[in-house]
């Protein structure tokens, strides 16, 4: 009877254990996006000589949080603030790749103002997301630094993104001389969000 008694005792442990385990998994806390805090820059470039580099805005953002684990999110970028900051480049020509950036040459922004970035998890140092550019889903496993607290979370990193798969006219070779823009744009990502 006592072993009976002790063994019931132990499973009542072990369920109560597991409830608890189960609800702490459970607790999905959501910190959002502080759009003056954030930058995204990006650099376009034909060869390690010629390049381009700017700035884009990401205007909205959530990352859920279950403990120490991202357990999903999402990031809005509008493609109207995409421009060019090269300190050498004179003011003209930022005016004239800016407009190329917004029309048919790339992005198009009057019939595609944002991409979506949809956050899966953050494994191996890597925060896996799906971003949705053109109609279009890339899947990419970006290299990241998280760091996390009670009040806030912040992400940060440098890292390529091939967009071959959108067919930007502005990136084929040139009829002429052969040569294009590659196409893995650079991007140096910095992030915070808050509760």
């Amino acid at each position: 009877m006592k072993a009976m008694n002790v063994l019931a005792g132990l499973s009542l442990v072990v369920a109560l254990a597991s409830c608890g385990t189960a609800e702490e998994k459970a607790e999905k806390v959501t910190f959002n996006l502080d759009a003056k805090a954030s930058t995204l820059g990006w650099k376009g470039s034909k060869s390690a000589e010629y390049f381009h580099t700017g700035i884009v805005k990401i205007t909205k953002g959530t990352i859920d949080m279950e403990g120490e684990e991202i357990a999903g999110g999402s990031f809005t970028i509008d493609m109207n603030t995409i421009e060019c900051v090269d300190e050498m480049l004179p003011d003209d020509k930022k005016a004239m790749l800016n407009g190329h950036l917004k029309d048919t040459s790339f992005f198009f922004i009057a019939e595609n103002p944002e991409i979506t970035v949809t956050v899966a998890d953050y494994k191996d140092g890597k925060l896996n997301v799906v971003i949705n550019v053109l109609g279009l889903n890339i899947k990419q496993a970006i290299p990241v630094k998280v760091t996390a607290t009670e009040k806030d979370v912040r992400i940060k990193g440098d890292f390529g993104v091939d967009v071959s798969a959108l067919k930007l006219a502005g990136m084929m070779p040139d009829p002429t001389s052969g040569e294009k823009i590659n196409s893995v744009i650079d991007f140096q990502l910095d992030v915070l969000l808050k509760k």
